[in-house]
Parts: structure tokens; sequence; C-alpha cells
């Protein structure tokens, strides 16, 4: 007998019919024995999902681990199945476009890499691909003002949405390399608008000085919009970054913002106009599918998600399906413990386990060269997550990849986070300086870090050793409720590991590695402690989306519509919001104030007034800013122990606050780093008792960092912390020169001041003279002075001695930081070759 025809018993299978991911997953007739039945947390989702389907934009949070792409892929198919279509699974990358393809196909779903496909077209297959195909210039699905036909998406799935914002950011960002012709077409354009901001910065541009980021003020950019497109029409097509970003910010030209460094000028919207990708912004259905991340207000400010849905996710039941990480930072277990002790501890270590150490830069990538096995970044990221699958590599270095990449099992046992995550491009530079310490800024740093810390566990049943290192991440963690702003099963898993610091307490560093072996070689009580601090975790039932996001996007929105006193009006809202946190106020009055000059410019310089009194950093009103003088202290101890006390609760946050300032201190030639460098120099004047202030930053003329000893006596302080010539050019003996001659014209003949130059070496070229009474700080003496400025702190912090003006006092004489003698201390007399 021949068998069965069983196709005839149903006209339309579950699979294709069902709207429900649950049953279309209990229907599929190909799927391989790895999914024999879904995970509760993917029910769970899938039924929540199906309830509110016909809401525009839905978010879901799942934990690491959790069968995400599954539930996607479900999600999507449900839609094909009610008609919602074509529809499109976006990733971050063509690496894990791959990946979902190849689940795909173990489930028995289709799936096309070809937006072309007609099976995609015609909704019987779902189109796999990545976030750069879909936003570009030249996207294949269409852009507002070209005449191809547009390829239509019904529902959307951005997978890892908080990965792909790198890539659409730099999607809506028009680079201009300096050895392109527009380059200087607009620094010539704009060189008088640029003096009034900083003089001493555009020599610096003019001399190709690294290190140099200065934005370019809105209202000279707006006005001179004619000229601008002059410079940019005719290269639109000239360069890969022109033709792929130009046709998606040229409506928007006039309300970027733009910044110009040594290498390149930088032009970028306030918020991305996302809807220039017609297909995208009408998409019936946009789901995006993101880790448990504290905050999402990215998806309104990036994605154009609507507010309302975004703030309500959908999720599991418990949120305690996370894998087991036991999270160390070795400057609180162990005080006083040293950078290359805990490199020679993770090498020592890396012997038996795959350990990966993720710096935010090249220049911290330097420390831990010589003892790694392999190195990655951007570009060569994906064969470096390879050979750690394949097998035991060693001690391996990510550079500032802190999310995307999956280390699961082996292939990270050991994961370090070696400082805060750092900003690269010019505008993030000026954004990050303008916003330190702000409320904006933590948060965000602290979604990086957690980003980070998800790299080594990648589902329920993985373990994992975290270490927090550096002391700025460790006082970021501390800082303004650092720690609160990670997700839930985060702060419990954080909560345990503080237990562990205090059993810690008072043993040696060397414990550390037998601790961590018991986390690594399975100890029973301690996965029992691991699993019980996960045990009743649950997601939020409302996500974070900041009053503040919701109203910057509305405000350009309305921008995009010429409707600019509106914009102005709805970025009050953000100011309101965010009351209480000058900094951002400022940065957000700037906002409203570049809303504000297009149709009303007198206005606007007020407003600008305003929001440079708040925060320093921003840019300097187009009638310049009044300097206020530094106030001559009266007694430098009694100062230094009223600031401490204000600043720091006990003595460990004290050495862990000035190790920061300390580690900003090291010399660098990496432009990112001079900012920093003079901030931190400031900082310290502050630790150590003096006023201090950054005149160049605040008002574009003076020095980069002067201090007030006392007595009227002053130091008037240019740093070169990125010099690496064996001589002191006349560039930079000018530079101090001209400094000095601001001090007497801001201070009156009672004041004396110091003229101090931090610099490699203490020689003059033959052509360079050195301004009488001058001092150089080498960087050898430099070195002495951060181990001074260390030694101080941690005598301080014994027994909270800080908040004592006598014993500050003793202190201070005894690491030799009295004011009085702190040039002659730390200085070196200029000498000619």
């Amino acid at each position: 007998m021949t068998g069965l025809d069983f196709g005839k018993l149903t006209k339309r299978s579950v699979v294709d019919s069902a709207t429900e991911p649950r049953r279309i997953f209990a229907a599929l007739p190909a799927r391989s024995t790895k999914y024999s039945r879904p995970w509760d947390v993917q029910t769970q989702v899938w039924d929540s999902w199906h309830d509110r389907r016909t809401e525009s934009d839905l978010l879901v949070k799942m934990n690491t681990g959790g069968g995400k792409t599954v539930v996607g892929l479900m999600m999507l198919k449900g839609c094909l199945n009610e008609g919602v279509s074509p529809a499109v699974y976006i990733t971050p990358d063509p690496y894990l476009a791959d990946q979902v393809r190849a689940e795909a196909q173990a489930l028995g779903i289709e799936t096309t890499d070809d937006p072309r496909s007609g099976r995609f077209q015609g909704g019987k297959a779902i189109l796999v691909t990545y976030i750069h195909k879909v936003i570009n210039g030249l996207s294949v699905f269409g852009v507002v003002g070209d005449t191809r036909q547009r390829i239509e998406m019904g529902s959307i799935l951005v997978d890892d949405a908080h990965a792909c914002l790198a890539t659409l950011e730099d999607q809506f960002t028009l680079t201009i390399p300096r050895s392109h012709v527009a380059y200087h077409d607009l620094a010539n354009l704009f060189d008088d608008a640029l003096r009034d901001q900083s003089p001493s910065a555009v020599r610096d541009l003019a001399e190709d000085v690294p290190g140099v980021a200065l934005r370019i003020p809105y209202w000279s950019w707006a006005d001179r919009q004619e000229q601008v497109l002059n410079a940019l029409h005719p290269h639109r097509e000239s360069t890969n970054d022109f033709k792929f970003v130009w046709p998606l910010i040229r409506e928007v030209l006039h309300l970027c913002d733009v910044a110009i460094s040594h290498s390149e000028i930088e032009i970028k919207p306030p918020c991305p106009p996302v809807d220039r990708i017609p297909s995208l912004a009408m998409a019936r259905r946009r789901i995006y599918l993101t880790a448990t991340l504290a905050d999402d207000s990215v998806l309104v400010t990036h994605f154009d998600a609507e507010p309302t849905t975004i703030a309500t996710p959908i999720t599991p039941q418990t949120a305690d399906d996370l894998g087991d990480r036991m999270i160390l930072t070795p400057l609180e277990t162990h005080p006083g413990t040293t950078d290359q002790e805990v490199r020679d501890f993770l090498v020592e270590q890396a012997k038996h386990h795959n350990v990966v150490v993720i710096v935010p830069s090249r220049r911290r990538a330097a420390f831990w060269r010589d003892v790694a096995a392999a190195e990655y970044d951007k570009d060569t990221i994906h064969d470096g997550v390879s050979r750690l699958r394949d097998g035991h590599v060693g001690l391996v270095l990510l550079i500032n990849r802190y999310d995307g990449i999956d280390l699961p099992g082996d292939a990270c046992r050991i994961l370090a986070l070696d400082g805060l995550p750092e900003s690269y491009s010019a505008l993030d530079r000026i954004e990050a300086l303008a916003l330190d310490e702000s409320d904006a800024m933590i948060t965000r740093q602290i979604q990086r870090i957690e980003q980070g810390m998800g790299r080594g566990v990648r589902s329920n049943d993985d373990h994992c050793v975290v270490l927090l290192l550096g002391s700025k991440l460790t006082q970021r963690l501390h800082k303004a409720g650092g720690a609160a702003r990670f997700s839930p099963a985060t702060r419990a898993q954080l909560a345990l590991s503080e237990q562990v610091a205090d059993m810690l307490h008072g043993k040696s560093f060397e414990d550390l590695g037998s601790v961590i072996n018991q986390c690594l070689n399975r100890d029973q009580q301690w996965v029992t402690a691991s699993r019980d601090a996960l045990d009743g975790v649950t997601y939020p039932t409302t996500s974070t989306v900041s009053d503040i996001a919701v109203a910057e996007r509305e405000a350009f929105r309305l921008a995009e519509l010429n409707r600019y006193r509106e914009a102005h009006a709805k970025m009050r809202d953000a100011i309101n919001a965010a009351r209480g946190d000058r900094r951002h106020e400022g940065w957000l009055k700037q906002r409203a104030a570049a809303y504000l000059h297009l149709s009303d410019p007198a206005a606007a310089l007020q407003m600008q007034k305003s929001a440079q009194t708040d925060n320093k950093a921003l840019l300097r009103p187009r009638d310049g800013v009044e300097y206020h003088r530094l106030s001559s202290i009266a007694d430098q101890a009694r100062q230094a122990a009223e600031f401490l006390t204000e600043r720091y609760s006990n003595g460990n946050d004290l050495i862990v606050g000035v190790a920061a300032i300390v580690d900003d201190l090291v010399p660098d030639p990496d432009p990112a780093s001079v900012q920093i460098f003079e901030q931190a120099m400031h900082d310290l004047g502050l630790h150590l008792g003096f006023g201090a202030h950054r005149p160049e930053r605040d008002t574009g003329e003076g020095p980069d960092v002067l201090w007030s000893l006392g007595e009227l006596a002053f130091l008037i302080i240019e740093c070169k912390s990125g010099t690496t010539t064996d001589a002191i050019w006349r560039h930079d003996a000018e530079q101090l020169s001209h400094s000095v001659d601001w001090f007497h014209e801001k201070y009156d003949h009672t004041c004396t001041a110091t003229p101090v130059l931090i610099h490699n070496a203490r020689m003059l070229h033959t052509n360079a003279s050195a301004r009488s009474g001058a001092t150089v700080i080498t960087f050898d003496k430099l070195a002495e002075l951060r181990v001074a400025a260390t030694k101080y702190a941690a005598a301080l912090a014994a027994s909270n001695s800080y908040r004592e003006t006598e014993k500050v006092s003793a202190n201070l004489t005894t690491w030799r930081l009295n004011g009085k003698s702190f040039a002659q201390t730390w200085g070196v007399a200029p000498r000619k070759r």
C-alpha cells in the first residue's frame, strides 16, 4: 500500500495561519531537537506581546540568554500570518544577522538576506539584515527625495537595539577628514567665529596640535547656511561619507551640531531624522528587543519610538534567569592595590582561563599590550570572538567594545572592565566634558558599564567573574547613586558581591585568587548564594523614559517643520525636567537657544548667556563672557578640610577620588586626554585647599588653569601634557607669556603670580624665551607630585582625619604641598640649550 497524502487533511497549517507565537512554535514541523519546547520566559513574552501587538512601538526586555532570537522570529512570523508584512529582523551587524538566519533555519522558519526577494516582499519570508543596510543615504528601502521605488516594511524588529545606536549615530553624522577640501573651506569660513571662542585653540588647530576640539557656534552656522551649502553641496557624491550621509541630513543641515578637530569636521543633527527612511517611519509595527538596561530614553531620541508604549515594556514574569556573576572591585576590597598588581594577577589567572579585558581607549590598551595574547577593536572583534570560543587564548584586550558580542562559557571566565567608557569623536568629547558629573552622563556611563558586564554571561546556566578596575570607574559606582542606575538583577548581584568584599576585608590581595576559583569551580555554597540573591527579582513594570528625552525629540520634530518658537518652548519642558542639575540645565538651554536663534536672535543671545552661567564648558556668547576674579584664600588647610569633608563621606572614597585625579594627571599625546588633564589639575588644586579656575575654557582667554595660593599669590598654569619633544618650543613659551599678560590685565598690582609650564622638558628651544620667574613642572617632577598627592590622601583617609584642619595642615607640610613653596618644590627653572 502506498503512503497516504496527509497534505489533504488541512488547507492551511497553523504555522502559516496562527498569530500567537506560542502556537506557531508548537506547530513547527521542521525544528531541530534543540527546540523541543519553549521556555517559560519565552511563552510569557509571547502571550503579553500578542495581547498588545497592534501598538505601533513595543519594547521587549529579556535577560541575556533568555532565547531572544527565537522570541523575535516567532513574533515576526505571527505578524506575517496576520498580514502585517513584509517583516524585517534588524541586527547590529552582519555577523549577528548570520547567527539569526542560522537559528531560523534550525527552527524551520524561512528567511532571506535579499530585500528585493519576492518571497520577502510577498510576506512569505522574513528579511534578516543589519542596521547599516537599512539606514543609510542610499538605502535600498528608499530615502526621502530619491526617485527609486521604495521597499515597504510592515513589521520591524530591532534586536539588541542599544547595540545598534552607535551605527545609527554614525549614519547620521557627516565626517569630513582634514584631507578633504571641504574641511579647509569650512575652517576658513568659521575662522572668526572660532577665534571668538578660543584664540589659542584656533592657533593650535593651525599648528596641527592634536587634542583640540572646538564647536562651531550655532549662530554662525545658521547665519551662514548659504556659504555652507556652497562648500558642501559640490561634494555630495565625492566620498562614501558624503554619499551615505548627505541625503539623510541635508534638509536639517541648519539644525546640526558642528565641531572641528585636528583631524576632521563632524556635522550631526540633535536627533537622528529617521523619518528620512519612510518605510521605517511608516511601518505599522516596530518591536525593540533589548537586554535589561535601566534607561530606554535613547529609543525615543534615536529611533523616534512612541514614549508611552516604550514606557510599558513587555517582560517575563521574573528576572531571575540571569547567569551567575561575582562582581569585584579590587580598589574597594583591597585599597591601595596598584594597577601593576592587578595586571600581574590577571596574567596569572590567564594561564588557566580566558581573561577578557575591555579598555576604553588605545591609550589604556598600551598598559596591557605587553602581557596580552591578543588585541581586538571594532574592525577585528569578530575574529577575536571566534578565537575565544574555539579554546584557551589567555588574556585578550577589547578596545572600546561594550556591546554586540557574545562570550559564553569558557570563552570568557574572567571579565575585567578597566576604566570608564570614553568618547572618541569631537562632538562626543565636547558633550562629555560639558556634561561631566551630570545625571545624564552618569546614567549613560552606567549603562555602558552594564552592557560591558553582560559580555561574559550569555545564558542562565553560564558563570563569570567580573572585575571593575580603575579609580574613576570605582568612584562612578558610588558617587551620585551610580549603582542604583543598574537593572534590578545586576543590583542584586552587586549587593551580594559587596558582602563578598566585606568578607575579604583585611585579607591579602593574593586571597582574591582563591575566592575567584570558588566561583569558577562552582563551589556549591557560592552557587546557592548566587541563585538566592536573584530569587524573586522581577523586571520593573515601567521602563525609564525621561521627560527630557521626550521633550528633546519633540522639539527637534518641531524644528524640522521650521516651527522654531514652538521647538524652543518644548525645550523649556526639558530644562524644567532637569531642574537641580545645573550642568545639564545649561546644556539644554543652549539647545533651546539654538532653536530660538532661528526666529529671535536677540532673545537667543540672552538664553545663551544664562546657559553659559550654568555650565562654563558651553559656547561663549558672541558678545563675550565677563571674567570674575578668583578670590584669594585665607587658610589653605581649613579650606582643604572643608572641601574634602563636603565631597567625601569616608576615607576610602577620598582615596578613590584622589586616585581618579592622579590617573588623569598622566601625560599623554592622545587628543582625548588634553581637557581631562586640565580638569584634573584644576581638581587637584581644590583638593589641596587652593582656589582654582579654568579661564581659557570659561572665557576663551588666559591660562589653562589658575590657582589661588593665599596671600594674593597665584600660579598661572599652562598644561602641555601631550608634548613629546625634548625642548620647549617657542609656541609654548609664548602661550605662557600671553597668560601672564592676561593675569596682569585682570588682577591688580597687589597680586603676584608664578608662571608654571607643565612640559616634557625643561630645556628651551634656541628660538624660545621664558618669562621672568617661570618654572617648569617636568613629567618626572609631575610623577613625584602624583605620588605625594596619593600619600597625602592615604594619610588623611586614616580615621577620617581629612575632616580636621590641624591634621590636614600637618600632611600638607609632610608631603610638601603647601602653597607658599609649591612652585619651588615641584618646578625647575627652564634653561637654554
